[in-house]
């Protein structure tokens, strides 16, 4: 606890806690208490809104169906997540990085063998203690809001988050609190977040489709449905990017453009995996995924084309100052 509280404050006032005894903290400026539950402190904001509350709800529900309903052990996923991973091997030892909305840890095992500092935080208590079973040495679990972080002022080297940008009510909040508490020449990583044309597209054809030929019955997953942020979603167009870059000062360093037959099949094998039973999931063979990718990229690569991208990964930095 004493390493966490070295670089975790209150999200409220950002001031320093205080550790009361086992299961409370304390702000030691607005004197708001924080729970620890399991050894993982709880800090989220005293007032929380609706839109959040359901977020934490859900997936605290599909935690442990979280890789299973998101696919992400399969080649299509994996070989983009490892190609900004390996930025973390840049960073000097025990540098400080932040994961928000780390889901089950799944990106944390594959780095956990650097020499790092790892925040995992999640809106989602169920997530956070999941991440936390995997017992990723050198890893700080908190629960918390992405929209106030709480660490301290320029106190992180990075900051990822992946496939959770589109579950914020207000993303331009967490790119300024991205800002805030990132050092000096500190990367924000944004990875797998939502183009938006499949919204007004494909998603609209599949509903059309679906209510049409009155399927509802073999297309109903055997989960909770989606999230409010999946279904409230528009996605993200690159100049929705540069705003939140620009309003909260942040530099531009790479936009990787993923995805496009392979959305439409993740979207499909997805809808059908859902009905199946963990051990019956379906996927292409890797061989197949791989040929697949390579065309994908080559029609990412042309004009035009590539505004068809179904996700878009992002590094900014912060400008030394």
């Amino acid at each position: 606890m004493k390493k966490q509280l070295k670089i975790l404050v209150c999200p409220e006032c950002k001031n320093n806690l205080i550790k009361l005894h086992s299961k409370k903290l304390l702000c030691s400026s607005c004197k708001n208490y924080y729970p620890i539950k399991d050894g993982i402190p709880v800090l989220l904001p005293s007032k929380l809104d609706k839109f959040k509350v359901l977020e934490a709800e859900y997936h605290d529900h599909e935690a442990h169906q979280y890789s299973e309903i998101n696919m992400t052990d399969s080649y299509r996923v994996t070989f983009y997540h490892e190609k900004y991973l390996k930025l973390f091997q840049e960073f000097k030892q025990n540098a400080t990085v932040l994961e928000v909305g780390s889901g089950d840890g799944q990106d944390a095992s594959h780095i956990k063998a650097l020499d790092l500092t790892l925040i995992q935080s999640d809106i989602s208590f169920e997530m956070v203690k999941l991440a936390k079973n995997k017992s990723v040495s050198n890893s700080i679990y908190v629960v918390s809001d992405a929209e106030t972080i709480p660490c301290k002022d320029s106190s992180l080297e990075a900051i990822m988050i992946v496939g959770a940008l589109h579950h914020l009510p207000s993303p331009i909040n967490f790119f300024k609190e991205a800002r805030r508490t990132l050092k000096s020449g500190g990367i924000l990583i944004i990875g797998f977040e939502p183009n938006c044309w499949p919204y007004f597209s494909v998603y609209p054809i599949l509903r059309f489709l679906k209510n049409f030929l009155k399927i509802d019955k073999y297309t109903q997953s055997k989960h909770s449905d989606v999230s409010i942020g999946d279904s409230e979603t528009e996605g993200f167009t690159q100049k929705d990017f540069k705003k939140f870059l620009k309003e909260s000062d942040l530099n531009l360093q790479r936009l990787d453009r993923i995805w496009l037959i392979n959305g439409f099949i993740h979207t499909i094998l997805s809808i059908i995996n859902s009905k199946l039973p963990p051990e019956k999931l379906i996927d292409l063979p890797v061989s197949v995924q791989k040929i697949i990718i390579f065309i994908d990229d080559l029609i990412l690569s042309l004009p035009i084309l590539r505004n068809f991208c179904w996700h878009w990964t992002l590094v900014a930095k912060k400008n030394n100052v």
